[in-house]
């Protein structure tokens, strides 16, 4: 049975309704006379829908006169008329081709880098001295060597501990770990001393090993000696040790920060302007046309038209959106000025103060002009001020 159904596909069929008051007779003769229909369908009492051969469906001439029936094709089914289609939209189908072989040949290439892992180094200096190993936009992924590729980047940037290349689809996605800041560490072998690294007054200081050279309630500055890792006794040869000691001391810190009573903000107006241009393998097209807005905020999207999952072509339509902004004036009094000043006076300060050190007290003060408020932060902290450095 499905082998005379695949021949009938290949010899072509037509799906026929049959309309009259002898079908069941109709469908005796075709029997009788060899004549094949399959998947017949009852419609009702009068009609009948079928499958038939095209070579078959000439012969049924005859009894569609003798049972006074009515025929009609509904549909041509099957490889010749498929051809046929396909003959009529050549040009279509030659299009769809050429479509088809352009998109090949473009997924030979990489026209995507992802970079992952970057925290301080620029991902422009990354993608550049990629260039230079060989992976850029545009190039054939038969001529990436990866290991190559990986190898020469660590060479070319001290910065990087290590570098994985992968490719999918046609995008290279790179993945770094950036080389954390290594401290100066000092064995415990090699002589040295102990300097204040801030000014400050001690609170306490413990030495473990060395000679301390000042006691609490010292007032330091920066870089002075704390602790001498060079040992000078009365009788005996000089020594030197690794000294070792915590030097906890009360440190400030203040900053400055300036609010204007006049407060410029800006709102949405709800008018916007989009404009849009086309990336076609790195060419630009792009019909320039002017903001009609003086103050707005800008975004863009970009929309690969051809893309599929790690597949993705160079042609790239951009759609780039202006909000146009009104600027509107506000004054402020001086209690909600003392407000903003306060939060961005210990958002500064956070960052100054290492994250281990104890408040001890902590104050803002104010002053006042026509146009500003200004306000002045000030906070004492504890906090070991002892840093090691090395005896030449």
């Amino acid at each position: 049975m499905f082998v005379l159904r695949l021949w009938n596909y290949f010899c072509g069929y037509a799906i026929i309704i049959v309309q009259g008051i002898k079908i069941e007779r109709f469908i005796n003769l075709a029997v009788v006379n060899n004549i094949y229909l399959w998947d017949i369908e009852k419609i009702d009492y009068t009609t009948i829908k079928a499958k038939i051969n095209i070579k078959d469906f000439f012969k049924l001439r005859y009894i569609v006169r003798k049972t006074d029936s009515n025929i009609q094709i509904i549909e041509k089914c099957g490889m010749p008329f498929k051809i046929k289609t396909v003959k009529k939209r050549k040009w279509f189908f030659f299009g769809l081709g050429a479509l088809l072989i352009f998109i090949y040949i473009l997924s030979s290439y990489i026209w995507m880098i992802e970079i992952e892992g970057l925290d301080k180094i620029d991902e422009q200096a990354v993608l550049e001295n990629l260039s230079h190993v060989g992976l850029r936009e545009g190039v054939k992924k038969s001529k990436i060597n990866k290991r190559e590729i990986e190898n020469r980047m660590l060479i070319r940037m001290p910065d990087l501990t290590w570098m994985g290349l992968e490719i999918k689809g046609t995008k290279a996605f790179v993945t770094v770990v950036e080389k954390k800041p290594e401290p100066q560490l000092i064995n415990r072998d090699e002589p040295c001393d102990i300097v204040a690294s801030k000014n400050g007054v001690i609170e306490k200081i413990l030495v473990l090993n060395g000679d301390g050279v000042v006691k609490d309630g010292d007032t330091v500055k920066k870089g002075q000696l704390l602790v001498s890792g060079t040992i000078i006794r009365d009788g005996l040869p000089e020594r030197y040790v690794h000294s070792m000691a915590e030097v906890n001391a009360r440190t400030w810190y203040e900053d400055v920060e300036e609010i204007p009573f006049e407060q410029v903000e800006y709102k949405k107006t709800g008018r916007t302007f989009t404009t849009y241009s086309m990336d076609i393998i790195k060419k630009k097209i792009e019909r320039t046309k002017k903001v009609p807005f003086e103050d707005y905020n800008k975004s863009s999207r970009d929309i690969y038209i051809f893309s599929f999952g790690s597949y993705v072509f160079p042609i790239k339509l951009t759609i780039t959106k202006y909000e146009e902004l009104m600027p509107l004036t506000k004054i402020i009094d001086g209690e909600e000025a003392k407000t903003i000043c306060e939060e961005r006076l210990n958002t500064k300060i956070k960052l100054q103060i290492p994250e281990d050190a104890v408040i001890l007290n902590n104050r803002i003060e104010y002053f006042t002009n026509d146009k500003s408020l200004i306000g002045k932060i000030y906070v004492e902290v504890m906090e070991n001020i002892g840093v090691k450095v090395k005896i030449d």
